[in-house]
């Protein structure tokens, strides 16, 4: 055997079982999920947290594998909890962060400039200062928003109109803010061609007691949640409210409905969630957060429970009924 072929086939040979071993190798991902307001103890057993993992999964990514999950809530205490909590990503070299809340993010990038963070949720993180532009973000933050079309909220309240048509006075669960910015003027405007009145049951970030305290004193013929999350929080409390006081309810999000609430019409979150499991994956190949575009809603739906509407004594016509993705019954 010539020489030179021989040292060839001993050096391919010597190197075959650590190079073997290289190709096997994977390196473990930490992506962090953190929410803003519910208990970090349940946060795995939300159909949000499920549907970004299975979408992780779709392109690859098997716990425990290649992946490693950080699950962490801020619990409402988003300004006290923020600063340890990105400490402690950065000392655990998190690769990303996806956030529920653009406020969360907005809450972040006071602690970091580089690490990525991706919105799977977000208002309008232009208003709201965390982005440039939709079509270039120019930062550490990109993502999804839910502002599709502030026809969302008129919408919500035309369904309620058509399921009630003799009510007159109804009330919007919303902070001040939300109020004041597109939805909440898309809303008051829809109300006036309606012949309706519209007003403001305002609650803090974090506190909802004087909001009750006002639907208790003063009730309104209807209600209408913001899609701010610290009312998913306290969801028990509207449902309590709207059983005992027989006053139907719209809701941003399919949960809400599923959880016991009347009619929801919005943004499907799971399917947002599972989006954002592709950015998570891009930015882990390579992909800058600053020229990821802010994605829009596609998924939208309305979902009923007519369990709930027997309940409050209400019947929801045919006509409303049909125009639903879903009908828990």
């Amino acid at each position: 055997m010539d020489r030179r072929c021989f040292i060839a086939l001993v050096g391919t040979a010597a190197v075959l079982p650590y190079g073997g071993y290289a190709q096997s190798a994977k390196k473990l991902y930490r992506v962090a999920l953190v929410g803003a307001n519910g208990p970090q103890a349940s946060m795995r057993e939300l159909s949000i947290t499920k549907a970004f993992m299975e979408g992780m999964r779709d392109l690859g990514y098997v716990e425990g594998e290649n992946i490693e999950y950080v699950l962490r809530s801020t619990e409402g205490k988003m300004v006290a909890r923020t600063p340890p909590m990105m400490a402690e990503f950065n000392a655990m070299s998190v690769d990303v962060i996806v956030v529920a809340a653009g406020a969360l993010a907005k809450e972040m990038m006071r602690h970091t400039s580089t690490m990525p963070i991706v919105m799977a949720v977000s208002p309008d993180p232009v208003a709201d200062g965390i982005v440039s532009s939709l079509a270039r973000p120019g930062g550490n933050v990109t993502g999804f928003s839910l502002q599709a079309a502030p026809e969302i909220e008129a919408k919500r309240l035309q369904l309620l109109k058509e399921s009630a048509p003799t009510m007159v006075r109804v009330g919007y669960l919303a902070t001040k803010k939300e109020w004041a910015d597109i939805d909440g003027t898309s809303l008051q405007i829809a109300a006036q061609k309606l012949g309706m009145t519209v007003y403001l049951v305002e609650h803090s970030l974090t506190n909802h007691t004087e909001a009750f305290k006002s639907l208790e004193s003063d009730p309104p013929d209807a209600l209408i949640v913001s899609n701010w999350t610290s009312n998913w929080v306290r969801r028990q409390s509207i449902f309590d409210f709207a059983l005992q006081r027989r006053v139907p309810v719209t809701y941003p999000w399919r949960e809400y409905v599923e959880a016991g609430g009347l009619i929801s019409y919005g943004v499907n979150l799971s399917d947002q969630y599972r989006r954002t499991a592709d950015y998570v994956d891009k930015i882990i190949k390579g992909a800058n957060p600053a020229e990821l575009p802010i994605q829009l809603p596609t998924k939208f739906e309305l979902v009923i429970n007519l369990k709930t509407a027997k309940a409050i004594g209400l019947q929801i016509p045919a006509h409303v009924l049909a125009q639903a993705d879903e009908v828990i019954e």
